[in-house]
């Protein structure tokens, strides 16, 4: 398994490189924090506007079960 420093800080990196995300799917306390902690802020930004727009659209799924 790769050492947390190994982890290149780019989401594009991810998409480009499955490994990485393999190792952030095995270990995600470990490699995920590590992880975030060294993206840029701009792509911070898009990870909290894609949790939050999953927590909405779960949030409607929810809702429409009823």
């Amino acid at each position: 398994m790769k050492d947390t420093k190994s982890l290149k800080s780019s989401l594009g990196n991810i998409l480009k490189d499955p490994s990485e995300l393999e190792s952030l799917m095995q270990n995600p306390g470990k490699y995920g924090i590590d992880f975030y902690k060294s993206l840029t802020i701009r792509d911070k930004q898009y990870v909290a506007f894609a949790a939050a727009a999953g927590l909405i659209a779960y949030g409607i799924y929810l809702n429409s079960q009823k």
